[in-house]
C-alpha cells in the first residue's frame, strides 16, 4: 500500500523543502521504499537535487495519469524522485492527480509531496489525497499563521506538526493546540550548508544532532502508520 504524505506549511522559510528530502532519506535508512514529489512550482527541491532540465517531469505524469517507471530517476540517496516544472502552475485537474497516485506501482511504501508553498487549487489537492500532512513550524508568527492556514486546508485530516528551534528562540512559544512529533529539529547551520549541495543534510552529516533529529521524526511518522 502507498502511503501519501504531503508536507505542508505556506509561510517561507519554515523548513518545508529540507524536511520532504530529509524525511524521504531518512526513511530509506529504515528499510523503506520511498517516492518523492516536487509539486511545487517554485521548484526549489527540484533544484536542489540537480534535476532542474529533466526531459519527463511531474506535470506530465498527471497529464498522462501515471507513471512510466523507467523514466523515474533514482538518486543516489536511495529513494525515487519527480522534479517538477513551471507548467505545473497551470495544473487545476484534481482528477489527474488522484489517477496518477492511484497508478503508482504498490512497490513505494511511502510517498511524500513537497507541497505548493502558495495557497492554491494544487495544494489542497495534495493534501486531500494525503493520507497524513506534516507541518514543519517554528516559534515565529509567521510560521505559525502559516501552519494554521494548512490546518483550515486539512479539514478533518491527520495532521502532526514539526518543531524547528529557530535561532535565540524559546521551545515554549510553541503553539500546542497541535500533535508534534516527539522529535524537534536542531537550529543548525548544517542545514543552510547542505543547500548547496544535491544531497540532504543526514547524508553530509551523518552523526550531527539535526539528522539524528530528522531520523527520530521519520521514525514517529513510520510508527504512526505502523509501518514500523
Amino acid at each position: 500500500m502507498n502511503h501519501v504524505i504531503a508536507v505542508a506549511n505556506v509561510a517561507g522559510g519554515t523548513g518545508k523543502t529540507t524536511t520532504a528530502h530529509a524525511l524521504a532519506v531518512s526513511a530509506v535508512e529504515y528499510g523503506k521504499k520511498v517516492l518523492l514529489l516536487d509539486f511545487d512550482v517554485a521548484s526549489a527541491l527540484t533544484f536542489k537535487l540537480g534535476f532542474e532540465n529533466e526531459r519527463t517531469t511531474l506535470f506530465d505524469y498527471l497529464m498522462a495519469g501515471k507513471i512510466i517507471e523507467s523514466q523515474v530517476i533514482t538518486t543516489t540517496e536511495r529513494f525515487d524522485f519527480i522534479a517538477s516544472d513551471s507548467r505545473l502552475g497551470s495544473f487545476i485537474q484534481h482528477e489527474n492527480l488522484k489517477a496518477f497516485l492511484s497508478n503508482l506501482p504498490k512497490r513505494y511504501d511511502l510517498i511524500f509531496i513537497d507541497t505548493p508553498s502558495t495557497l492554491d487549487a494544487r495544494l489542497s489537492f495534495a493534501i486531500e489525497e494525503s493520507e497524513l500532512v506534516v507541518i514543519p513550524i517554528g516559534t515565529d508568527l509567521h510560521s505559525i499563521r502559516g501552519a494554521d492556514q494548512i490546518r483550515k486546508i486539512a479539514g478533518q485530516k491527520s495532521i502532526v506538526t514539526l518543531k524547528f528551534n529557530n535561532r535565540n528562540s524559546s521551545s515554549d512559544n510553541f503553539d500546542y493546540s497541535y500533535e508534534y512529533l516527539d522529535a524537534a529539529i536542531p537550529y543548525s547551520e548544517l542545514a543552510d550548508k547542505a543547500l548547496e549541495d544535491t544531497t540532504s543534510v543526514i547524508t553530509q552529516n551523518n552523526r550531527s544532532e539535526i539528522a539524528s533529529a530528522y531520523r527520530e521524526a521519520a521514525y514517529s511518522i513510520l510508527e504512526k502508520l505502523e509501518l514500523i
